[in-house]
């Protein structure tokens, strides 16, 4: 904890975080639904809560909280770009470079480059994010699987199969399960 003028505080280091959101935010606030599945607001609501999610479980699993809040801020620009969900995992990789690039350009003197090792995994864990199914040995990629999968459930969209189970394995890990209802073909109000 710092100290400054005798009062306690504490802060992230989310400078780069910040900034990121903050390129996103301009660019996907005026996009309109038009020929989209899902309204942008979705996607900003999800970008938000996801980015929380995710330092959360990188706190808990001793992950880097601002890289895993990069990757989940920009887990579903392929969606945001490409006006779909299908395939947008693999269709975000373009535009991931893009905006990391773009930050590195303008503000990476002055805030702290995201290097390329950073880039590279955060990149392959986007990619990587709707293999809900599949198990990796990555720990970065896992916590971007269970940050989507809690998140959507958090947001109230239906929840099954391998969504679901990552879902009650981080309410388990979290000590949560007694009060974050998991039923099965149970709605909750």
């Amino acid at each position: 904890m710092k100290t400054n003028q005798g009062k306690n505080f504490i802060r992230l280091p989310m400078k780069r975080l910040n900034r990121i959101l903050a390129l996103l935010l301009k660019d996907m606030k005026d996009l309109n639904d038009e020929g989209r599945e899902l309204p942008i607001r979705w996607n900003i609501m999800h970008m938000y809560s996801s980015v929380q999610i995710a330092k959360l479980l990188a706190f808990k699993r001793g992950i880097n909280t601002e890289l895993a809040a990069i990757a989940a801020a920009l887990h579903d620009i392929g969606v945001v770009k490409t006006k779909k969900r299908k395939d947008h995992a693999q269709a975000a990789k373009p535009f991931v470079y893009e905006y990391l690039n773009l930050y590195n350009s303008q503000f990476g003197d002055k805030l702290g480059e995201i290097t390329e090792e950073e880039i590279e995994l955060i990149v392959t864990a986007i990619v990587k994010h709707s293999e809900k199914e599949k198990i990796d040995e990555h720990p970065f990629i896992e916590l971007l699987k269970d940050v989507d999968s809690v998140d959507r459930y958090l947001h109230g969209v239906i929840t099954k199969s391998d969504h679901l189970n990552r879902c009650k394995r981080v309410t388990r890990e979290l000590n949560l399960e007694s009060i974050i209802p998991l039923g099965i073909g149970v709605e909750y109000e």
